[in-house]
């Protein structure tokens, strides 16, 4: 049965956050999925950040499923439509249920990101393992009693879920803490994305596997541009039109607590897209090779088929020294199963 027949309110921006959310969510649990084959199967590291990336993505997972359950009934839509099909109540109910479990869940990611550092640098940065000590401590001290105080901020309480007693809520209160909520997640995020580089771009591996492995763990950044954009969507909290306003948040919250699942599972799983890049890359290094050599022998004659040879003997003896440099860092760069299994 058509959505919009059997849930009247639907509608609005709620389609599009819904279907940003379930896509992002589809790509997150696949690479859970994959991050703990690895942990099984592969390797025995990890096994901390592992369970705080699982915690993190069940807690979005119950955030998805209610704000699933919000916009069916009418979330994004105008509130003139949830008046008159009766869905107001429905409403409030699953979005604040939604904000509790999402300030909970954001504040798991971090904290997961976090671990998953920590165990990467082991000892080896105190100053480094400090800073994320604080910054995840930081994300649960702010959440935690916000998520609490989004349920208990109308008097009676009742309220919060019966749009005729909407006045007797501190709506500006819950803004202004959702303003500080915001902006702590979106600092975390650009620290989280931002501390990876540094730390990788010290091993001695091959500079475009770093160059991916630090790009795919910025991928932080966007979630914090996500965590600004939700921010500022807070106002609308207290607006006249909240519900179809509130669409704007839901869709960039979502965004926000699924790529940072998704930024932290993807090195992890690592090993197994190892093969298939040094694959692509060691098919395009013996295509340029080829083609400069080819070059060579038609300019150059017999002095340049020389001068070939020696120049691929200098690339065979830099390859045996950065084999060396690798071996030197095996232990820092394990975890993300950045050498190939002997």
């Amino acid at each position: 049965m058509d959505l919009y027949q059997q849930y009247h309110a639907y509608g609005g921006r709620g389609p599009t956050c819904v279907r940003t959310g379930l896509s992002l969510a589809v790509l997150a649990t696949i690479l859970i999925i994959l991050r703990l084959y690895v942990r099984l199967r592969i390797n025995n590291l990890g096994t901390t950040a592992l369970l705080w990336a699982i915690a993190a993505w069940g807690l979005t997972v119950i955030t998805q499923i209610f704000g699933v359950l919000a916009a069916l009934h009418g979330l994004g839509n105008h509130m003139t439509v949830l008046l008159e099909t009766g869905e107001a109540h429905n409403f409030l109910k699953f979005t604040w249920l939604t904000v509790f479990f999402f300030c909970v869940a954001i504040a798991t990611g971090k904290a997961a990101v976090a671990v998953f550092l920590i165990e990467i640098t082991g000892l080896a940065y105190p100053k480094i393992r400090r800073t994320l000590i604080l910054l995840a401590a930081a994300n649960f001290l702010i959440s935690v009693p916000i998520a609490i105080y989004s349920q208990f901020h109308c008097s009676p309480v009742s309220a919060i879920w019966d749009p005729l007693r909407q006045n007797q809520c501190n709506a500006r209160a819950y803004v202004l803490l959702s303003y500080v909520i915001g902006s702590v997640a979106a600092a975390s995020d650009v620290a989280l994305a931002l501390l990876p580089t540094y730390l990788l771009w010290s091993l001695q591996i091959d500079r475009r596997i770093k160059q991916l492995l630090c790009v795919l763990l910025g991928l932080g950044i966007v979630a914090s541009i996500a965590a600004i954009v939700r921010t500022w969507a807070s106002g609308f909290l207290e607006g006249a039109d909240a519900s179809y306003h509130l669409g704007i948040l839901f869709t960039w919250g979502e965004v926000e607590e699924w790529l940072v699942i998704i930024a932290m599972s993807v090195p992890p799983t690592w090993p197994l897209f190892k093969p298939l890049f040094q694959r692509f890359a060691s098919m395009v290094s013996r295509s340029g090779s080829h083609l400069s050599g080819g070059k060579n022998y038609e300019n150059k004659g017999d002095d340049a088929s020389t001068e070939n040879v020696l120049h691929i003997r200098q690339e065979r003896a830099f390859e045996l020294t950065s084999e060396h440099r690798l071996s030197r860092d095996r232990k820092r760069a394990s975890y993300l199963e950045i050498e190939e299994h002997e």
